[in-house]
């Protein structure tokens, strides 16, 4: 279990969703965890948890937000309101 755990603390993610001055930029990938200010802001609006997902989903994720639908468009919506 512990293996699995690091790997997941090491796998690469980006964030999608709306940049937001002083905690992330859209599009920024983390590969050692996120830093402590999009922690902080995730904890504030959860809803951003969902907009920091694994590399491999950025394609898929990058359709939603160009095609105005789907869980991460409208979790993006959420967060550009709040913010």
């Amino acid at each position: 279990m512990a293996k699995a755990k690091k790997a997941e603390q090491t796998a690469t993610v980006v964030y999608v969703g709306p940049s937001i001055p002083g905690v992330a930029n859209q599009f920024t990938f983390y590969r050692e965890g996120i830093p402590t200010a999009l922690a902080e802001a995730i904890r504030g609006t959860p809803a951003m948890e969902g907009l920091v997902i694994p590399l491999e989903q950025l394609p898929e994720a990058m359709k939603m937000l160009r095609g105005g639908s789907g869980q991460i468009f409208r979790l993006y919506r959420l967060v550009q309101a709040n913010h």
